[in-house]
């Protein structure tokens, strides 16, 4: 497996397949898909099929200059075999030091919870609703600077 950026166009169909089925595709795209510092990641099987997906978008969070991890989806017959986690372990050690930002954070399902709490990240809030997509939890993690 290989886990590398991505262009929006190779990661959007599993992002659509996973986190809105049956809606709309223009559902999956989210604002912030074309900046100019949004990086798409994808995690690709040795067949180059790309098993799962995130993107991160510089955002601030709480005033502080930070990286939104958002679309994390994972094809459903490579659920809890790492690929997940190695997507996340590549924003965290690749292109947080790029941005030179130490904190990552994510509005997070619910069931999602307990895989990036797995990985170190914390749960910030209290429980909201995405309409339309369900139960969240803002997450954060700290993340070091090469170099710091």
């Amino acid at each position: 497996m290989i886990v590398r950026p991505a262009r929006l166009d190779e990661i959007l169909a599993l992002r659509h397949a996973v986190l809105r089925p049956g809606r709309p595709l223009a559902t999956a795209c989210f604002d912030g898909d074309d900046d100019p510092t949004t990086v798409h990641v994808g995690a690709f099987d040795d067949d180059e099929r790309l098993v799962c997906c995130a993107t991160l978008m510089r955002r601030p969070f709480e005033g502080e200059d930070a990286g939104q991890l958002r679309g994390m989806a994972t094809s459903p017959d490579r659920a809890r075999q790492g690929v997940g986690r190695a997507v996340v372990r590549f924003t965290e050690e690749s292109l947080a030091p790029q941005w030179d930002v130490r904190l990552l954070w994510c509005n997070a399902r619910t069931s999602a919870r307990d895989f990036y709490a797995g990985l170190g990240w914390t749960v910030v809030s209290e429980a909201f609703d995405i309409p339309d997509v369900g139960p969240h939890v803002r997450m954060v993690r700290r993340v070091r600077v090469t170099g710091r």
